[in-house]
């Protein structure tokens, strides 16, 4: 298990889009095992018993962060179990992330520690993804959004503290 996950969270008109993606894969009836987040890009897992010390260190990260432009061109898959949105120019991602794990590295779970960070948008999870790709890909267009939040939820979805960032 985990205290907290931080997630990067999108302008009102990327979610939107990636949302009626993922509403059009509901109504073809597309099974989904994901919990019920808003569409989002996942930073890292952490624990930290200690709230208000966890929240004080990401102030500090976050301050520094103006909300930022990213191209999705394709969708992709894990092992064949969860479709997701692609981003195509990660730089800004994997930089903010090495950040993040210099800031937060005495909280990151132990088990993820040499996990590959691969940035993604998770449009479902389960077993057998032949038709949700079909549909998604009937759906998809290549798109640019928006990264204009970083949020925190505990492990319960409880939002703790949602970060809206500078403009760019």
């Amino acid at each position: 298990m985990y205290d907290y996950v931080l997630q990067y969270g999108f302008d009102k008109e990327t979610q939107d889009y990636i949302q009626s993606i993922k509403n059009t894969l509901k109504s073809k009836n597309v099974i989904d095992r994901e919990r019920n987040w808003l569409p989002h890009i996942t930073i890292d897992l952490y624990d930290c018993k200690n709230k208000d010390e966890f929240i004080e260190k990401l102030d500090k990260i976050v301050q520094k962060i103006s909300s930022f432009n990213i191209e999705f061109r394709n969708l992709n898959n894990f092992d064949n179990e969860t479709l997701y949105i692609e981003p195509y120019n990660k730089n800004n991602l994997i930089n903010l992330k090495s950040i993040f794990d210099e800031e937060l590295k005495s909280y990151r779970l132990e088990k993820r520690l040499k996990r590959m960070y691969r940035p993604h948008v998770t449009l479902c999870t389960n077993d057998d993804l032949s038709i949700a790709y079909k549909v998604a890909d009937e759906k998809f267009l290549s798109f640019n959004g928006t990264i204009k939040y970083i949020w925190c939820y505990n492990q319960d979805m409880e939002l703790l503290k949602e970060y809206i960032l500078n403009d760019i």
